[in-house]
């Protein structure tokens, strides 16, 4: 009991000598803090959330099962590819004016990468999902959220768009089809139709499946295109510039790693870019860069001009065999009918002209209503201009100074006992003899 009020003592002797350090380290290291957290710049988070409706709330025909069946991917499963595409981000940069203080190309990318960087997406059910921005500047924060919120919506709108033209026309043409067989095949004989049917799928989910495979084709492909159509877009826009300098900025928006001759127009580009900053454009080795510049974008059209053409060529023959696959449906309900009601070719005919043309008016039915397909997208929450920033966080920031300063300062002090040679009683002298004397002070 004596050594432990002993050991009390000391230590309470201890923090009374070294009570100072034990007092400016906690405070100077939350000073530390405080510093850096006026230093560090602010970031604001603005956050839209957006609710897709089900077919159905929109289009009333799928409750009764008598809408057209188009397999179409979900709206929500392409938000990513759509929102972070490079495409997407440019618009973005553009918008905001992002790009101010950029100088050369490789700025540029950088921009890009921080700006994906800055963009989060979260799926908060089946049918909403959340875009956030962060930004520097709370009111572009804002903005930013709003921009890619409305870009998703008006690519998705217009995919969906051509897809329910494309529709129509396909309906529009199995009716020409079906009644020309009609007025053409009507005395076609059981044996015939007998022989086409043996050569088909006994069962319609495989064909079922078959559709859905092709029309997920065509959709992949439909996004490719969008995106040839941009690139070459962006060239003619640079060809179309009569000033050369002005003309290039079109250039920095094409993915060029990903496009023929893209690495000899990107190395040009970026010795130009260099050159640019050093010298007028009276300098004879910019105009040679630019006339070089030029004669390789006047080469990339033709290349782009073809993917498009075999991407249209591609759409052509997934297309054909849509039509395939959709007659071998309709001879497959051919056999079916024939099987179970031994009625005549003729009036089987009739009866798929005359579902056809129900399909026909319910294609053109969808399309009307996808028209008003943006009253599927609903904003929950608007994007709004945050009053307090996301980051840094000072109540941690201040927090972690706090704690580092009173664990060093108890270090310190220790180290500083530790280390006293001072003598202050006859327990600091460590020679074991008899005490003659003390010398006072006075």
């Amino acid at each position: 009991m004596y050594e432990i009020k002993d050991v009390a003592q000391d230590l309470k002797a201890a923090v009374k000598r070294r009570r100072l350090l034990l007092i400016l380290t906690p405070i100077l290291f939350v000073i530390a803090a405080m510093v850096a957290v006026y230093f560090i710049e602010p970031k604001y988070e603005s956050t839209t959330s957006i609710l897709v409706q089900k077919d159905e709330t929109l289009n009333p025909l799928v409750l009764y099962e008598i809408a057209v069946h188009i397999a179409s991917e979900d709206r929500i499963q392409s938000l990513n590819e759509i929102i972070y595409s490079r495409s997407t981000i440019e618009i973005l940069i553009d918008s905001l004016k992002l790009d101010s203080d950029v100088k050369s190309e490789a700025d540029r990318q950088e921009l890009i990468a921080n700006t994906q960087n800055n963009i989060s997406t979260r799926l908060r059910s089946t049918d909403a999902f959340e875009i956030s921005f962060l930004d520097s500047n709370p009111e572009r924060a804002r903005n930013g959220a709003e921009l890619l919120a409305n870009h998703f919506i008006n690519t998705k709108l217009l995919m969906e768009s051509r897809r329910h033209e494309e529709t129509v026309s396909f309906f529009s043409d199995k009716l020409s089809e079906i009644e020309s067989i009609v007025s053409n095949q009507r005395d076609q004989s059981i044996t015939i139709t007998s022989d086409r049917m043996r050569d088909l799928p006994s069962d319609s989910d495989a064909l079922q499946d078959r559709l859905q495979n092709i029309e997920g084709q065509l959709d992949a492909i439909e996004w490719r295109l969008l995106q040839e159509e941009e690139k070459l877009e962006a060239l003619r826009s640079f060809q179309n510039e009569t000033n050369i300098a002005q003309g290039i900025n079109y250039l920095y928006k094409l993915p060029l790693s990903d496009m023929q001759f893209g690495d000899e127009l990107n190395q040009l580009l970026n010795e130009y870019d260099n050159l640019r900053q050093q010298f007028t454009e009276s300098y004879p080795r910019l105009r040679s860069l630019a006339e070089q510049i030029k004669q390789i974008a006047d080469r990339m059209p033709p290349t782009l001009t073809t993917n498009i053409q075999r991407l249209n060529s591609q759409k052509q023959d997934l297309n054909a065999q849509k039509q395939r696959v959709v007659g071998d449906m309709q001879q497959f309900f051919v056999a079916t009918q024939r099987a179970s009601s031994q009625q005549s070719d003729f009036s089987i005919y009739e009866g798929l002209q005359a579902e056809m043309r129900v399909k026909l008016e319910q294609a053109r039915m969808t399309r009307d209503i996808g028209m008003r397909a943006a009253d599927q997208f609903i904003v929950l929450d608007p994007a709004i201009i945050p009053e307090k920033p996301a980051s840094p966080n000072k109540t941690l920031i201040l927090g972690i100074g706090l704690l580092l300063g009173v664990v060093l300062g108890i270090v310190a002090s220790a180290v500083a006992e530790v280390m006293d040679t001072t003598v202050r009683g006859e327990a600091d002298i460590p020679i074991n003899k008899p005490i003659i004397a003390y010398i006072t002070s006075g």
